[in-house]
């Protein structure tokens, strides 16, 4: 009986273990008090884990006179694993498009996890996070969007590997010897014998000589250089990442709006991405980190598009682990990623 207390303890405590699994993407809406039953305003967390802590990013979209807006805020996330409950508390805006006379009021969103078969939910009630605002209250509904290592991958080539081709069985390409056509010549007219010379010198078909041409060097890519501003910024380090693996794939997409961002992106002091326009199609690049240092990836703004500052979603897969950063940057700072191979 000991023993069967002990295995449901264990096996319970290994599905509560999974339910306090609150890092990736959570997606839903909240309402207020008073207001109409469709009348809800969409609502997202994205949240990360950091050892036991967690912390993450808030985004809410509304409508304006017809017109779409949104605010993209710093949250603090607390969790209770007892009653699988968490509050994640908006303390800082970073980036929105809202008009100048709006007023940001901070949200603190009291949730509580549950799984329904496939689905896993956090639902609960909101409310001001700060005693001088006045956002009201009301309740909310997420459901998880867990962040999936991709099915399809491309392999990194293989150091000193070259195609090889197999040799082929067919005979070398020679010239064929040259045969003389029969012809009917007209009967020559008679010539004496001792004018007809002993021996006639006979035409001998050569080959033609084909002058080789040398071996073209191989031309070598050089990396566009470095923007000229680089180093006259700050270089806000916004992660530090430990990996197992050397080669890294990295993801950025532009964060909330699409609105003209672009960056250069440099690994280790070399660029390797230059001038480029962020959208909601990820851009991909491939790295390979050394062992043995710090590996900066910066991200440097090239403009502020339309809605200051230049913001990016940064999506990382070493192996089997999956990470996401949200880069800022713009006139005055860089952003960057450490990744140290373990």
């Amino acid at each position: 009986m000991r023993v069967f207390v002990f295995a449901l303890f264990f096996l319970t405590g290994n599905l509560f273990s999974h339910a306090q699994d609150f890092k990736g993407q959570w997606n839903g809406s909240f309402d207020a008090v008073g207001s109409l039953p469709d009348d809800r305003t969409e609502y997202s967390l994205e949240i990360e884990a950091n050892g036991d802590s967690y912390e993450g990013t808030s985004t809410t979209y509304f409508m304006i006179e017809n017109k779409r807006y949104y605010t993209i805020c710093a949250i603090k996330v607390t969790v209770d694993k007892r009653s699988k409950t968490l509050i994640a508390t908006e303390y800082k805006r970073i980036k929105a498009n809202t008009p100048d006379w709006f007023r940001d009021c901070f949200q603190v969103h009291k949730l509580t996890y549950f799984k329904k078969g496939d689905t896993e939910e956090l639902t609960g009630t909101w409310k001001s996070s700060r005693a001088e605002d006045n956002c009201g209250r009301g309740s909310t509904l997420l459901s998880r969007k867990r962040l999936v290592k991709n099915t399809i991958t491309t392999n990194p080539p293989v150091a000193g590997k070259k195609n090889e081709t197999k040799p082929s069985n067919k005979p070398l390409t020679t010239i064929p010897p040259v045969t003389r056509p029969k012809t009917n010549s007209p009967a020559k007219p008679s010539i004496p014998k001792d004018s007809v010379p002993t021996t006639v010198p006979e035409t001998v078909a050569t080959a033609p000589v084909i002058e080789k041409k040398p071996a073209e060097a191989p031309v070598t890519l050089q990396a566009p250089p470095p923007p000229a501003e680089l180093n006259k910024r700050e270089n806000k380090i916004y992660d530090r990442i430990s990996i197992t693996e050397q080669e890294i794939t990295i993801k950025l997409y532009d964060n909330a709006e699409v609105d003209g961002d672009i960056i250069t992106v440099l690994f280790n002091g070399e660029v390797i991405l230059s001038k480029q326009t962020l959208s909601d199609q990820p851009i991909v690049l491939q790295v390979k980190a050394l062992p043995g240092k710090d590996n900066v990836l910066t991200m440097f703004a090239e403009n502020l598009g339309r809605v200051p500052p230049n913001t990016a979603i940064m999506r990382v897969q070493n192996g089997t682990d999956y990470y996401k950063v949200l880069l800022s940057a713009d006139n005055q700072q860089n952003a960057s990623v450490v990744f140290r191979l373990k």
